[in-house]
């Protein structure tokens, strides 16, 4: 009798312990998404657009009228400004709240496949990440990308752990999602086929979902889909979002901006992650590894004919942040056996790091974007109807101000003085409101810069050096005399 009152008192203290980590698990989420949430609303509407968001914001309004490439994140922009008002604040609304969602997924994700800590580490490491963070303050696809893709990911994994058909068919509809969202992603598929060869060359015990079924059930649909391109008008709408490389972005560069944009510490713990998953050849970090580096190596291999960057990587972003997080769990594990040193200068690093990336990105950076309100704010009571405005995207004078008269940078540098010739003929203002990211490309000898310092006055002037960039504004009026 006693003895039965022993084990009942035994069990009794393990569920009260189960569910006191369980409580304590939802009360740090909730703080981690809590903190993600206040960064990510702070200063949403203050910054200015960058040409891209114009670009969403102009599209959406003529959303479903026109379809473009990744309909899903027009729609959601279509309808909050419809509701709210055209806004910087109301076209960035939808991204923000998925990115804050996104917080919880990751938590998810690593814990599904490293457990409770790992998934712990990389909520924190999410909900300060000032790449995520200047994400989801924009009016694009990208965390909209990164939420699908990672719950895809998820499912994808799990289906193949534990076989079961409703997380297959979950795989399919978030990987579907992902690529409605934003059309890279359909890189998924071949990380996935990857992942499924790697595991079955690789000396690790197959998972029992690996079957003909769940292969059928998730691959069989994009097969059948892929014939839809024979359809010339099928391959002319998917081909709309690429371009050639006029950027003249190069292997090396994308990598790099890929390393900054993840940032060194975090970027160094997720490579020691991938290799800690190697030699120990732990089925989830190989997954992590391919979700990782199956993309890049087609981003890179792709990048010398398409205009391709490093942020167009962003959708492989949870599987950095995961090994990043297991890295830390292992040595907190470690440390916990021997000297905390060790494990507190690792997690020490890799926090000043995003933190102090996240409050630069605040206080010195604009939000990592150029100050174009603020520039057409200076001239928006000067311009008169008739008067020319040079900028070297045409759409955003066209939304800050209003205005049909405007000439787009390229099609004039090659030919400046007989513009002016012939404006000054119908004794018109010009404008140049210009940028010097478009000039470094646009401009490489500043041959066209040294022509505006001795034909133009400066209006006004909005530095800003903000990921790893020069991005000042600057307005020009044009000198007659």
């Amino acid at each position: 009798m006693l003895r039965s009152s022993d084990s009942d008192y035994r069990s009794y203290i393990e569920r009260r312990t189960d569910f006191a980590q369980v409580i304590e698990e939802i009360i740090f989420l909730i703080i981690f998404t809590a903190l993600g949430a206040l960064i990510r609303f702070w200063k949403l509407g203050e910054w200015s657009f960058w040409a891209d968001e114009v670009f969403s914001v102009q599209d959406s309004l003529k959303f479903p009228d026109t379809m473009n490439i990744n309909p899903i994140i027009y729609f959601i922009v279509h309808n909050v400004i419809n509701f709210f008002g055209i806004s910087e604040w109301s076209a960035r609304l939808g991204p923000c709240v998925i990115g804050i969602i996104s917080i919880p997924i990751i938590y998810l994700f690593a814990r599904s496949i490293f457990g409770v800590r790992v998934g712990m580490i990389s909520a924190l490491f999410l909900s300060i990440h000032p790449w995520h963070i200047f994400w989801s303050q924009n009016a694009r696809a990208y965390s909209l990308a990164f939420l699908f893709s990672a719950t895809s990911a998820l499912f994808f994994y799990q289906a193949f752990e534990k076989n079961k058909v409703g997380y297959t068919l979950s795989a399919l509809l978030f990987t579907i999602l992902a690529i409605s969202s934003y059309l890279h992603c359909i890189l998924l598929l071949p990380v996935f086929i990857g992942y499924l060869i790697l595991i079955s060359f690789l000396p690790v015990n197959i998972p029992r979902g690996f079957n003909k079924k769940n292969i059928i059930v998730f691959f069989l649909p994009f097969a059948l889909s892929a014939l839809l391109l024979i359809m010339p008008s099928v391959r002319d709408y998917i081909s709309s979002g690429w371009g050639s490389n006029e950027w003249g972005r190069n292997t090396i560069y994308i990598l790099f901006t890929l390393i900054y944009s993840l940032s060194i510490p975090l970027s160094t713990a997720s490579l020691i992650g991938g290799l800690h998953s190697l030699v120990y050849l732990n089925r989830g970090g190989i997954f992590l590894i391919c979700y990782a580096v199956i993309p890049l190596l087609i981003i890179l291999a792709i990048s010398p004919l398409l205009n391709v960057a490093g942020y167009y990587l962003f959708f492989t972003m949870p599987a950095y942040v995961v090994l990043a997080g297991l890295v830390a769990s292992e040595l907190i594990e470690i440390s916990s056996r021997e000297s905390k040193a060790i494990s507190s200068a690792v997690m020490v690093i890799l926090l000043i790091s995003l933190i102090s990336q996240t409050y630069l990105y605040f206080t010195n950076e604009n939000g990592g974007r150029e100050k174009w309100k603020e520039a057409f704010k200076t001239i928006s009571d000067k311009v008169e109807k008739d008067d020319y405005v040079v900028i070297s995207m045409p759409r955003i004078a066209e939304y800050y101000l209003q205005k049909t008269n405007i000439l787009q940078l390229e099609n004039i540098m090659g030919n400046i003085d007989s513009y002016k010739n012939s404006w000054s003929n119908e004794k018109k203002d010009v404008w140049f409101v210009l940028d010097e990211s478009s000039l470094r490309v646009l401009d490489p000898k500043h041959k066209f810069r040294n022509w505006i310092y001795a034909n133009c006055s400066m209006v006004s002037n909005f530095p800003i050096y903000a990921r790893v960039m020069d991005r000042s504004v600057s307005v020009w009026k044009l000198n007659y005399q």
